[in-house]
């Protein structure tokens, strides 16, 4: 009888031991790779690990749902820079198992108001004769093109309207033709200006730092002018440059 009792209590114990290890294969795997994630650019990017063939979703603070992206067991999430501590919220789901993550972005600053960014831009363009659709006054929360045309691309964050980041994307194609050098020159003079930085002294700084990219210098400086930094690289496709305050 106790032999009965004792294989009775044993299969009950192999029992619940398979169905524990039927709920964890079940768990849907969601790792981000940190608990903190600063702003580089315009944005922060979170990323991590996901069970393959999860449905990945995320919410910035109190802001819609949005769709992320499994790409075969991983997620990359852009988050544009925020003007405070932001909790991000993600999420995947795979046969009808929820799991879910928090993680913080910590906040960045603006460099400019975007209303007076937008009239001092409108209006430098404007002067110079340099062709550029207007800004509109006030602007959309996240990032929006100010201009994207032959690979030349300015792009900005704005929260709240306030102009958190601008990138500056420049082909290296372009690099030799004379005339797309001096619309380069241009663009920058102005969005340094409209952003409260000495656009003379800007270009002029720049002017040094490709002369050194060009003698072989892997490794730029970057430009600091009136509080603003203008973070630059170059590679085999093109210059990066970023407009952010530190």
């Amino acid at each position: 009888m106790k032999i009965k009792k004792l294989i009775a209590s044993l299969a009950l114990a192999v029992a619940a031991v398979a169905v524990l290890a039927g709920c964890q294969s079940r768990t849907v795997k969601l790792n981000p790779t940190k608990d903190t994630y600063a702003t580089n650019g315009l944005v922060a990017v979170v990323k991590g690990t996901v069970s393959k063939g999860a449905k990945v979703t995320y919410q910035i603070g109190d802001g819609t749902i949005q769709k992320g992206t499994n790409n075969d067991g991983t997620f990359v999430i852009q988050v544009p820079g925020q003007l405070k501590k932001t909790t991000v919220t993600v999420k995947a789901k795979k046969a009808g198992q929820t799991t879910t993550k928090k993680v913080s972005v910590k906040k960045t600053k603006a460099i400019a108001t975007y209303p007076e960014f937008a009239m001092k831009y409108n209006m430098i363009n404007q002067q110079m004769k340099i062709v550029a659709d207007p800004l509109p006054m006030t602007q959309k929360n996240g990032l929006v093109d100010f201009y994207n045309h032959d690979g030349i691309r300015i792009r900005a964050n704005v929260q709240n309207q306030q102009v958190v980041g601008i990138a500056y994307v420049f082909p290296v194609k372009y690099m030799k033709d004379k005339t797309k050098m001096k619309d380069f020159a241009m663009r920058l003079t102005v969005l340094s200006t409209a952003v409260g930085a000495d656009g003379k002294q800007v270009l002029k700084d720049y002017q040094k730092l490709a002369k050194d990219a060009q003698n072989g210098q892997t490794t730029v400086d970057n430009i600091h002018n009136k509080g603003i930094t203008f973070e630059t690289s170059f590679s085999d496709k093109g210059l990066y440059m970023y407009l952010v305050k530190k």
